[in-house]
């Protein structure tokens, strides 16, 4: 896969993104708003702050949280087995649905077992991965049908989004 594909990839992410955030801005407030939601105890027993913003056109929902990997996440998605999920934010829009992770605590090379996991898994993968004395620093993309995944960052934080086509 070439560099142009990859950066297709990762501004079609950012698009999504912005394009729920801003659609969610524009909605017109209910009559009846709707009650936030509760804190629910996460697996580490620690409280959850969750925000949900819904529009006509989708919904964005902010988890911020220890979590060990979002249950709606699609399951051709190989699971980071290490590190702590602090944030997710989990998109819906009629064209694809998305998860972004914020992952702190993980090991230095955790970029290139990634790429090994994503191929396992029968991801086509792109990477690009420069050696440092803190950690890996880089990227790495798969893309298998419909999915797309990237985990991006350096050092012992990361960010991981999973992008899946309608």
């Amino acid at each position: 896969m070439s560099r142009n594909v990859f950066t297709k990839t990762t501004g079609r992410l950012f698009l999504v993104i912005l394009a729920a955030i801003l659609g969610a801005c524009r909605q017109k407030t209910p009559e009846h708003p709707s009650a936030a939601p509760e804190a629910v105890p996460a697996a580490t027993d620690s409280a959850v702050r969750a925000v949900m913003i819904e529009s006509g056109k989708g919904s964005v929902e902010i988890i911020e949280a220890a979590k060990p990997w979002p249950d709606n996440a699609p399951a051709e998605v190989p699971k980071i087995p290490y590190g702590t999920i602090r944030k997710i934010i989990r998109t819906e829009t009629p064209e694809a649905d998305s998860w972004d992770m914020a992952i702190d605590g993980l090991p230095e090379h955790v970029l290139r077992d990634y790429e090994v996991s994503l191929k396992a898994k029968g991801f086509e993968t792109t990477s690009m991965i420069v050696a440092e004395k803190e950690g890996d620093r880089g990227s790495v993309t798969g893309i298998k049908g419909p999915i797309s995944v990237v985990l991006i960052g350096s050092g012992r934080s990361m960010s991981l989004s999973i992008i899946k086509k309608l």
